[in-house]
């Protein structure tokens, strides 16, 4: 089986066990995972917003607009450009669309405003994994290895997971509803590495 149809085999399985786990969860009382949503809510409340603010929309226009400057300024990344901030407005739209499907209710107890849209599953999680992980993946593939380059992509995967950890700290979230976000921004990010691999492969091309 060639990379392609395993990315494509890959990204259908993972969009199955999304769809499989919000049928799941949603309008059924929380189950014994996400009865463990209150071991991390209310905890490190300062930090827990700060990582939840940087996975929201201004934010984001920001880091496209950089993506756009990067893009432009070095060689063969404009394309790239495109596909990361690409791959960051389908995950949104796909996540917003399916949250109205499932609509799944929020927590109870909050420590932050309340937001008004559904639970399953986690916008934040599918969006940083699907921008930062395509990030990841572009700089792994430009790059040779060296320190400056690991510490980096480990930075940037570890900077996914902590948004994901503040949205239970801050109690917008079940643990079920992370789950369901990565998976979506996987399936999102595993299209976007299909497409780098045909971008910078074209690149190379003489």
């Amino acid at each position: 089986m060639t990379l392609l149809w395993r990315r494509a085999v890959s990204i259908v399985a993972l969009l199955v066990a999304y769809v499989i786990l919000g049928l799941a969860v949603s309008g059924r009382p929380a189950g014994n995972l996400d009865q463990g949503e209150a071991t991390f809510a209310g905890h490190s409340l300062a930090i827990a917003t700060f990582f939840t603010e940087s996975g929201t929309f201004s934010v984001y226009v920001s880091l496209c607009i950089a993506t756009l400057i990067l893009g432009t300024l070095r060689r063969g990344w404009f394309g790239s450009a495109l596909v990361i901030i690409g791959t960051l407005l389908g995950a949104w739209v796909t996540s917003d669309l399916f949250k109205e499907l499932f609509q799944r209710a929020r927590p109870e107890h909050w420590y932050v405003l309340h937001e008004t849209s559904f639970s399953y599953a986690s916008g934040h999680a599918a969006l940083s994994l699907a921008f930062y992980g395509t990030w990841m993946y572009l700089l792994w593939r430009t790059f040779p290895s060296s320190r400056w380059r690991n510490a980096l992509l480990w930075f940037l995967g570890a900077w996914v997971l902590a948004i994901g950890w503040s949205r239970l700290a801050l109690g917008a979230h079940w643990p079920t509803d992370l789950l369901g976000g990565y998976l979506l921004g996987a399936a999102w990010l595993m299209l976007s590495m299909t497409a780098i691999d045909a971008l910078l492969s074209r690149n190379m091309s003489p």
